[in-house]
Formats: C-alpha cells, structure tokens, sequence
C-alpha cells in the first residue's frame, strides 16, 4: 500500500505578492463608468484611514483596473481633510 506524500511548494515573493492584488479589499473589476479615483490627504495630520487605503487597497484597485486612472494627492499642510473622489461617466450601449 503507497501512501501519497503532498509536498507543499514554497511560494515565492512575486507569487505572494500577485495573489494579494487578487484577492482581498479592494481587488475589484470596477464598472466602465467609473471614469477616475482621486485621494487627497495630509501626512501631518490623523488620516491613518486614507494611508491605509493607499497602502493596502489602492494597489489592488490599480492592478485590477490598469487603464483607470487614479491620482493621489499627498499634501504638507495641516488641517487638510482626506477625500475620496470617484467620478463617474455615462455609458451608453447601442
């Protein structure tokens, strides 16, 4: 009687790395309507929030939309409040 041995893989960064833009937060296939995303926030003050979307969710966003545009605004000054501005178009099928 054999008995099956299953040897795991190791998988590498890029693997590691390709599966996390797939999956996850943020790893969506946005609708062609939405035209543009733009982040704007300030490093000095408490816009942990817009940091971690721009960490953890904007790279899956970018790999999942390539030809989206997307603009990231990250200002010096205080008192600035973080904004999320997505614009959409209209679509019209014929």
């Amino acid at each position: 009687m054999s008995k099956n041995i299953v040897k795991k893989i190791p998988i590498s960064n890029l693997s590691r790395k390709i599966i996390d833009l797939r999956t996850g937060l943020g790893a969506v296939k946005l609708k062609p309507v939405v035209k543009k995303i733009s982040l704007v926030y300030s490093v000095k003050n408490d816009n942990a929030g817009a940091r971690y979307f721009k960490k953890e969710n904007l790279p899956r966003i970018i790999y999942n939309n390539p030809g989206l545009p997307i603009e990231v605004s990250v200002l010096k000054e205080k008192g600035v409040k973080p904004t999320l501005t997505i614009e959409f178009g209209i679509v019209i099928d014929i």
